[in-house]
């Protein structure tokens, strides 16, 4: 195993903005399916978000939609505007122009991606979020060249998105749009995972992607897996390697796991980059995937994420087929036609009490040793039927993709509020 040396907190970088482009159309009147709209789902997320952000962080609002209804498309299509400039955050206010906002009109997605520029301005790390229920229904300009445009104006602006309960048709276009803008698509099925990808997309944004972590080296097998707590940990896997890591999960815990690839720049050539959760009993859950491609940006940019959301184990009074004790993590890198680069993977782990709520988890985990019963306990894998797997979100530390790095110390001053 490698040896341990403890990651730095990562420091608040300087000069970094978010834009978070908002879908205030007619669709986010939908239900949410949790007694919500589309539209109150996403402003109590962005509430929460707000509060968890770092004081004097740059961050601005447009919304889409949101104040035209019943009048021609020529005039429904401009219904775009800038609600609250991107500068130092002032919490209350920006939440308050949150709480004001109706869903009435059409969805100008193109249009309003073209003001991103404008609204973040010329200089430092800036990233747009954007947040849609459904695809653009305004064109011209077609939103993926609009967000390949905006991606142009600098090697540091790249677009990302959140698409809220879409279909395959909307899908489409919105991974569209993050592809050509350098940034990342994941989706949202509901509310829960609107909230953890909306405090995912600020981790990414609000930190620097240098690969950091505890170093650790993950066995070929799960029998050899290093035992690793909560934090985060540093791997180097190329095309074609897999390894495996173990956590010790508590009666009636939770595990929250994420694997972040940032391949070196220039990569070349496609891949898949793959994790799931083994439980005690040697059940697979099912594979988070996402694709590695070509890395135009470098560490700046094509950061890719899978997710994965153990169920909760058994405990008095907690009903679970799922026993508490070692889990195993696989991550792993298919090769396709990747080229043979080694590529620095952040692992990021958190175990949950019951009703304890994820958070960020900057800080640099700790590695133990694997006693020898562990090891030859450990039960050979049996792939279990993906009704029973975790319910994955790609993302950004993304199941829980809030999992990624980031907002400055989010992870232990949530776990103090906690307390």
């Amino acid at each position: 195993m490698a040896a341990l040396v403890a990651a730095p907190a990562p420091a608040q970088p300087p000069d970094r903005s978010v834009l978070i482009v908002l879908d205030g159309s007619d669709s986010m009147n939908e239900p949410a399916g949790d007694g919500r709209t589309r539209l109150e789902a996403a402003k109590d997320a962005l509430g929460e978000l707000i509060d968890a952000v770092p004081e004097g962080a740059q961050v601005g609002l447009r919304v889409y939609g949101s104040e035209l209804s019943n009048v021609a498309r020529s005039v429904g299509c401009k219904d775009t505007k800038l609600i609250s400039p991107v500068g130092p955050l002032d919490k209350q206010a920006f939440k308050a122009k949150v709480d004001a906002l109706e869903g009435k009109g059409r969805t100008p997605i193109g249009r309003s991606l073209l003001e991103a520029p404008s609204d973040l301005g010329s200089s430092g790390q800036r990233t747009v979020v954007l947040i849609s229920d459904g695809g653009d229904n305004c064109a011209p300009p077609p939103p993926c060249r609009a967000a390949a445009q905006v991606a142009k104006r600098g090697v540091d602006l790249s677009i990302s998105v959140v698409g809220l309960q879409v279909n395959a048709r909307v899908r489409r276009q919105l991974k569209c749009i993050a592809e050509a803008g350098g940034g990342t698509y994941v989706d949202a099925n509901d509310p829960e995972a609107l909230r953890r990808e909306l405090l995912a997309a600020f981790a990414r944004a609000f930190r620097s992607y240098d690969p950091s972590g505890t170093p650790v080296q993950g066995g070929a097998d799960p029998s050899s897996a290093p035992v690793i707590g909560e934090g985060q940990y540093l791997e180097e896997l190329e095309p074609g390697d897999e390894r495996y890591y173990a956590v010790d999960v508590k009666p009636g815990q939770k595990l929250y796991a994420s694997a972040v690839a940032i391949p070196p720049r220039g990569l070349d050539g496609h891949g898949v980059l793959a994790a799931r959760l083994i439980t005690p009993k040697g059940e697979e859950l099912e594979d988070q995937r996402e694709v590695l491609d070509y890395d135009f940006l470098g560490q700046y940019g094509n950061i890719h994420a899978v997710a994965m959301r153990g169920r909760q184990t058994a405990a008095p009074g907690v009903p679970s087929n799922v026993p508490p004790g070692r889990w195993v993590v696989r991550v792993a890198i298919e090769p396709g036609s990747l080229e043979a680069k080694a590529v620095p993977v952040e692992l990021a782990l958190q175990t949950l009490d019951p009703n304890e709520e994820p958070g960020t988890a900057p800080q640099p985990g700790k590695v133990g040793s694997v006693p020898t019963a562990a090891a030859s306990a450990t039960p050979s894998p049996s792939r279990a039927p993906s009704s029973s797997s975790s319910s994955g979100v790609v993302v950004p530390v993304t199941g829980v993709v809030a999992l990624l790095a980031g907002l400055f110390g989010g992870f232990a001053a949530a776990r103090r509020r906690r307390s």
